[in-house]
């Protein structure tokens, strides 16, 4: 990975073009426990949910998958956050997840964790305080294992952070 300038991170939505589904990979590489998907497979991921990338000057440091729920009503299911480890302490995340909650304001927010990922829980709390909302467990059969991008049995437990009532 590039030299990291200390520039302000900036985010924007992926293109569904081989370029950004190098990108991913080359995320998915260095993000551990992120699974590496093909070009191919990161370009269909970017076609059919939302995928934010992270840049810091020209340097590709995190991407944020999310997706909406079919009806009005329900949650945006975040579904991965990967932030290369040259780039980790500087907010990288909390801009992605931000800008992903941003995207959807009307709807709660869906996630899931494995119970020994202490930075992600961390993460999801400084989500739900700086949008003014708050964070409950809930049972992971509330939801399919698709919404949450997630296979069950790898010890994760569902969180959803409870905007407060949108006003227009």
């Amino acid at each position: 990975m590039q030299a990291i300038s200390s520039s302000a991170v900036s985010i924007r939505e992926a293109t569904a073009v081989p370029l950004d589904g190098r990108r991913m990979k080359d995320l998915q590489f260095v993000c551990s426990p992120i699974s590496v998907q093909s070009v191919r497979e990161n370009v269909s991921t970017i076609r059919e949910r939302r995928v934010l990338i992270a840049e810091i000057g020209d340097v590709h440091v995190g991407f944020c998958v999310s997706s909406p729920g079919v009806e009005e009503s329900d949650p945006l299911f975040l579904q991965v956050v990967a932030v290369a480890p040259p780039a980790q302490g500087r907010g990288v995340g909390l801009a992605l997840l931000t800008a992903a909650a941003q995207r959807e304001p009307r709807r709660d927010i869906a996630l899931a964790t494995q119970y020994d990922n202490v930075a992600a829980r961390s993460l999801n709390e400084k989500l739900a305080k700086s949008i003014g909302a708050r964070i409950r467990k809930v049972s992971l059969s509330n939801y399919r294992d698709s919404d949450f991008g997630i296979q069950r049995g790898l010890g994760y437990r569902a969180w959803v952070i409870q905007r407060p009532p949108f006003e227009s």
